[in-house]
């Protein structure tokens, strides 16, 4: 209890308010103007740590998905890039949130990319091609045991898998993605919960066998509209509702609920 009084202390001497802690939600920045509007666009993606979990109780094994977002997840606008001469060079788009505006009972945090939304919704610019960089997670290995993951991608590989690319004034999903890792023999040990492993990095296209798996339930439910089935299409829909619950009102709530629409009429 005394813990908890003193991060809350800590936390309103740094926002430089005088009521006690409360909670936070999370809001993307609108376009500033109707010049920005023809310039950012709002990515989404889904991307997911796939292991196979196999339980006794249970007939069959199942996908197990961790999803990857936020603090997680390093995007790199691409500067230069080719491939043939190897070379690449980019640079990190994670920004600080900005400021906290108090709204009844919750701090409204606004910034460009959200920590928490496992539906990444990024806000780039639309003329301008980004990739993923590098990946951090911790990954449960066990009854009190996790390891930390940390994998620094191929940008060629990264790019040709996932280009990250939107629309000017635009909102885009890119759909759905995993990686699926294998640690090397001998990286791990009783006095260590970090591990060495190499990593796949796949999309999900539309007839892959992967909506044909089972999924953990509860994990299906929140990727898919599964009036919709579990397909591409279902899982944008999730993602439009994701931004339209999120945002509340502005513009990029008035253009989820356009495409929204549209996809499902």
């Amino acid at each position: 209890m005394f813990s908890i009084s003193l991060q809350c202390l800590s936390f309103l001497f740094v926002l430089l308010f005088s009521f006690s802690c409360k909670s936070t939600t999370e809001r993307l920045f609108d376009p500033r103007d109707s010049k920005d509007e023809q310039v950012k666009t709002l990515v989404g993606f889904l991307l997911f740590d796939e292991t196979e979990r196999t339980d006794i109780l249970i007939a069959s094994s199942f996908i197990s998905l961790q999803s990857l977002n936020g603090d997680n997840i390093d995007i790199y606008e691409i500067q230069e890039m080719d491939e043939a001469k190897s070379i690449f060079k980019g640079g990190s788009t994670k920004l600080g949130f900005y400021y906290f505006e108090e709204e009844e009972k919750t701090y409204v945090s606004y910034a460009y990319s959200s920590k928490n939304s496992m539906y990444n919704p990024n806000v780039l610019d639309g003329n301008k091609e980004y990739l993923i960089r590098e990946l951090k997670w911790t990954r449960g290995c066990g009854e009190r045991c996790t390891i930390s993951m940390n994998s620094r991608l191929n940008p060629f590989k990264s790019y040709n898998t996932l280009k990250i690319k939107g629309k000017p004034g635009e909102i885009v999903f890119l759909g759905i993605y995993t990686i699926k890792t294998k640690t090397v023999p001998g990286s791990t040990s009783l006095f260590s919960n970090k591990g060495n492993f190499t990593i796949e990095f796949n999309q999900i296209l539309d007839d892959s066998e992967f909506y044909h798996r089972k999924i953990d339930p509860d994990r299906e439910k929140e990727i898919f509209d599964l009036k919709y089935g579990k397909n591409q299409k279902s899982a944008e829909i999730k993602f439009l509702r994701s931004i339209i619950e999120m945002q509340k009102e502005g513009f990029w709530h008035t253009k989820a609920k356009e495409k929204l629409k549209l996809i499902e009429n």
